[in-house]
């Protein structure tokens, strides 16, 4: 009975759904107006501390687990900061710099796009609007059979998963997929340090992961502004 409702919401509940309530709790949280602001600062000097690892990743954050001295909400960024690193991640493949760091980042979610004071991480439709806000052109799709389309007309995506679609208690990650040269870099997926791929579509990412387990939840596809270009 327990493997059965484990299975429910990763087989029966739909996508959209899921995304709608992520949104729900999206809202509930800036009705609360929690105050983050005394975050930035200490998660400045944290930052600081990461950025050997990142250069020496080539740009990219890659090990999760090592945040745990970097705040989100109420929780840290080890626990629940997947969707704010696949960001960031996202921002650097595609202009090759960081444009802001990675403290500001964060301070800018927990005003808007953070749910349940960070204990279920961050709306995924709240990505794809804070990459609109910073001059990013982005669509979200939220059926797995349209992935590998929205894969070849993007510059990088954001990819949100069930880990396990037979268990939701192995709960849900977020990350980034590079692409170059038509190929796709899974970055931050296991947190600690690993890349996966590359491969040669989206859905091929999502087969190569947690032993072919994952399910897709939705594709944030993201192209440079035209203006930028």
């Amino acid at each position: 009975m327990g493997k059965k409702l484990n299975a429910f919401i990763p087989r029966y509940v739909g996508n959209g759904v899921v995304l709608g309530a992520f949104e729900l709790m999206r809202k509930q949280q800036k009705i609360m107006k929690k105050d983050y602001t005394g975050h930035l600062r200490e998660n400045e000097e944290s930052y600081r501390r990461h950025l050997e690892n990142i250069e020496r990743a080539k740009g990219y954050i890659e090990d999760q687990n090592s945040y745990t001295d970097m705040k989100y909400g109420d929780f840290t960024m080890q626990f629940s900061g997947c969707e704010v690193f696949a960001v960031f991640n996202a921002m650097y493949n595609i202009c090759g710099r960081h444009e802001k760091s990675l403290a500001v980042v964060i301070s800018e979610f927990e005003k808007d796009g953070m749910v349940l004071s960070g204990k279920f991480g961050t709306s995924p439709k709240a990505l794809a609007d804070y990459l609109t806000r910073n001059g990013y052109i982005t669509e979200i799709c939220s059926k797995p059979e349209l992935f590998n389309a929205v894969g070849k007309r993007s510059d990088s995506l954001i990819l949100t998963v069930y880990n396990d679609r037979e268990d939701i208690t192995k709960e849900v990650h977020t990350f980034n997929i590079s692409k170059e040269r038509n190929e796709f870099t899974a970055h931050n997926v296991y947190c600690n340090g690993y890349v996966v791929g590359p491969y040669g579509s989206v859905s091929d990412v999502i087969v190569n992961i947690n032993g072919g387990k994952a399910k897709g939840i939705s594709l944030i596809g993201i192209c440079r502004d035209k203006m930028r270009v």
